[in-house]
């Protein structure tokens, strides 16, 4: 059942960017659990939510992140978790798949919506 209010789904969408704290990217497709993160010069990102944007059916809020990534890494999915290290893993999906022949850079914008 989709929320009625806009107060409803804007304190929705705000309890999931309170729970959902730090950016991942992965070499493997997460699912219901998280992919494998990169290593070397890789770290989790903290995130900062936006406010709530609720156009009266969907509340939502998006967060972005640049990503150091290794050379030779191929990232194949994104993630979010509940801390810089261990926590716990709390959502992603997949990407199209890029390659990295060369140390680069990965950003990405985080988004949910509640409906």
């Amino acid at each position: 059942m989709a929320i009625k209010t806009a107060a409803g789904r804007n304190a929705a969408s705000v309890a999931y960017g309170n729970l959902a704290t730090h950016g991942a990217i992965y070499t493997t497709a997460p699912s219901g659990t998280a992919g494998t993160e990169p290593t070397g010069v890789y770290a989790r990102k903290p995130l900062t939510w936006s406010a709530p944007n609720d156009n009266g059916t969907v509340s939502t809020i998006t967060a972005t992140a640049t990503f150091d990534v290794p050379s030779g890494a191929t990232i194949a999915g994104v993630g979010l978790h509940t801390a810089l290290t261990a926590g716990n893993y709390v959502d992603g999906g997949t990407v199209t798949s890029q390659n990295f022949a060369s140390q680069g850079t990965l950003t990405v914008t985080y988004t949910y919506q509640q409906s």
